[in-house]
């Protein structure tokens, strides 16, 4: 799966909390490490302590894998390089579906009736998942297949994150509790709110792994 020269993609953790993306190349494969390029960011190397936990991407003929590693060394001279463990927890991403992870963060909820937003019955609730392309919220109510929402998630460090999404899916986990799980796709999201969850979800799922979860 791993080569000599194959690039890959690293996602490291930052001081604010979030996680960033960076390109690397893979140099050397030994039976215990690697040796890739080390990641910069605008001409300035990446900061990692040794022993952190970190993420990585790489493509194997035309498929795209996720995987864990940890930072074993680094050197400058003769060229800047990680030496990083050999990746584990090793697994395929599906091309057409973002990475979801379990979290409860508070939501609001207008529904959307001919193009316009009903402001004046605004829903509370909280998720239960969310992903870089929607979100399953668990709520006291359900909404019918197809109706449209205006959907906004707080994501702690990020703020509020508003979004016109589509209902997909309704779930009564226990028949005997009004609670429902409504599964919403995001219809008209920035690439840049996208791009905030996905980090916000790395720096989730980075947490989730040392502590052993």
């Amino acid at each position: 799966m791993f080569k000599v020269n194959q690039r890959i993609e690293i996602i490291v953790p930052t001081q604010s909390g979030l996680a960033e993306q960076y390109r690397s190349r893979i140099e050397d494969i030994n039976s215990d490490s690697m040796v890739i390029a080390m990641p910069m960011s605008k001409g300035i190397p990446v900061i990692l302590q040794r022993g952190e936990v970190f993420f990585g991407r790489v493509v194997t003929d035309g498929v795209p894998f996720e995987f864990t590693s940890t930072l074993l060394g680094k050197q400058l001279q003769p060229l800047p390089v990680w030496t990083i463990a050999i990746p584990y927890n090793i697994k395929k991403i599906q091309q057409r579906a973002f990475v979801r992870i379990d979290t409860m963060l508070p939501v609001k909820i207008a529904e959307i009736v001919d193009d316009k937003v009903i402001e004046d019955q605004i829903v509370t609730a909280v998720t239960k998942d969310i992903s870089g392309g929607g979100a399953q919220i668990a709520v006291n109510r359900p909404w019918q297949i197809g109706t449209k929402l205006m959907v906004t998630v707080t994501y702690p460090e990020i703020g509020p994150i508003t979004v016109k999404s589509e209902v997909v899916r309704v779930q009564q986990p226990q028949p005997d509790r009004m609670i429902f799980w409504v599964g919403v796709k995001y219809l008209g999201i920035s690439e840049k709110d996208r791009s905030n969850i996905i980090k916000f979800i790395f720096r989730k799922q980075l947490e989730q792994r040392r502590k052993g979860l």
